[in-house]
């Protein structure tokens, strides 16, 4: 049986790779990979609990893939948005352009 305090500690790393990603990146696709890590981290926790829960564990963590498959996509689809319009995908350069 897995002991769920060791499954955290193992987890943690990649979660907090994923938000120093989200913190430090200015490049879109780079943020949104950087979210994807971190909640694969979350993914690998709930299946932590589900080993120790059963049922109930197994069904979040298949909500939770779907949600963030969703949130992928969307996000591929605005940074393509932004480099059709702006011709680049740096967050802080698009926050500077103003429409004229």
């Amino acid at each position: 049986m897995i002991n769920t305090y060791i499954a955290i500690l193992a987890v943690l790393p990649l979660f907090l790779i994923g938000i120093y990603g989200i913190l430090a990146r200015r490049h879109f696709i780079r943020i949104i990979i950087a979210v994807e890590i971190a909640m694969n981290a979350i993914i690998l926790t709930i299946g932590a609990f589900a080993a120790t829960k059963g049922f109930l564990g197994e069904v979040i963590g298949i909500i939770i893939i779907a949600i963030i498959a969703m949130e992928v996509s969307i996000g591929l689809a605005i940074a393509i948005q932004f480099d059709k319009l702006y011709k680049t995908v740096d967050i802080f350069e698009i926050r500077n352009l103003k429409e004229e």
